[in-house]
């Protein structure tokens, strides 16, 4: 981080700016290194933007580039993932035996599950045996009967239902926070009484039907990222499909033709390649894209300026691993008209 700063105050610098200028534009950022609570908190990536007006930091959960950036626009391709493939999500194993919320991203699995809460159903009536339940087959005030004691199945599931209150209020505390999508896993009948008692407002209705006591964190993720992907990734999948059907004058892998049909407004979707970069300019006088082998006064990196310039036209802008990009290219989009 100090050399990064070090870089961007030579920078600004030599953009005219100087140096007790440039360190005051970059006050927020320097005010980090000082901020021992905020590096102990912090996830696997970061990017900290700042201009005139204001400055906003992101913590990642994917790893990115140390590089800085400097222009009359930031570099918004660090972001990408969270709008493709490495977003985060958060899987909840609903289990009365081994409750467990996990965060996920596609390749990655955190167990993030609250440590104050009772994560299945015997450990939550062992934590306080005087609780009094109103059960449906009882008196108002009837003594819980515990399984094994003689608790009748309408009996239990009234427990049951206790236990999931409990648990969903300390889930959606943290989920709140987060504001991730949440997908369940479990059992039918499980999943219909969390379904029940659930006031986040990002669980994804469509669950996942499966006893969760059987799975890895690794499994549970895997399951959580299917369901993600049908539900949150279906446009960006439906597009590359049409490179596969090699919708002709529809989809293309040129720079400078993608370049033209965003501006213009014609891209529906452009896909980027990771780690990949492009240096050059475009002439608007001309329209057309010029390229240089590596940055140089004036030099823009094009696919994070197509992604910006994308963004604004309406097209949806996606970042993906080299291998599982159309074509195998650097750059591709498909066409509106």
């Amino acid at each position: 981080m100090k050399n990064l700063l070090t870089e961007a105050v030579s920078i600004l610098k030599e953009n005219g700016k100087k140096e007790a200028e440039a360190e005051e534009y970059l006050k927020s950022a320097f005010e980090l290194l000082d901020k021992p609570l905020f590096w102990a908190h912090a996830d696997k990536g970061l990017t900290i933007y700042i201009s005139e007006d204001e400055s906003d930091i992101f913590k990642l959960p994917y790893k990115v580039d140390s590089e800085v950036y400097v222009n009359d626009h930031h570099l918004i391709t660090p972001l990408l993932p969270m709008l493709s493939t490495n977003g985060t999500f958060c899987v909840l194993a609903v289990s009365r035996q081994e409750a467990k919320l996990l965060k996920c991203t596609r390749d990655d699995v955190e167990d993030i599950t609250p440590a104050n809460v009772s994560l299945s159903v015997e450990e939550y009536l062992e934590v306080d045996q005087e609780k009094e339940l109103q059960f449906h087959t009882g008196a108002r005030t009837q003594q819980a009967m515990f399984f094994g004691h003689g608790a009748s199945e309408e009996d239990k599931k009234v427990i049951v239902e206790q236990y999931f209150r409990e648990l969903e209020k300390e889930i959606t505390t943290i989920m709140r926070e987060r504001n991730d999508p949440l997908v369940i896993v479990g059992l039918k009948d499980n999943l219909s009484m969390y379904k029940k008692v659930n006031n986040y407002g990002r669980l994804i209705e469509d669950a996942v039907e499966f006893n969760p006591d059987e799975l890895s964190d690794q499994d549970l993720r895997d399951k959580g990222w299917n369901v993600i992907q049908k539900h949150f990734l279906k446009d960006m999948y439906n597009s590359l499909e049409k490179f596969s059907e090699q919708a002709e004058g529809k989809v293309s892998n040129n720079l400078g033709d993608i370049v033209e049909a965003t501006i213009q407004g014609r891209s529906q979707t452009i896909f980027i390649s990771k780690d990949e970069k492009k240096w050059g300019v475009f002439d608007e006088a001309e329209q057309t894209v010029h390229y240089s082998s590596k940055p140089e006064n004036g030099d823009i990196e094009l696919l994070n300026w197509l992604s910006i310039t994308g963004r604004k036209t309406g097209s949806n802008v996606y970042l993906l691993p080299k291998e599982e990009m159309p074509m195998r290219s650097m750059v591709a989009a498909e066409f509106r008209f």
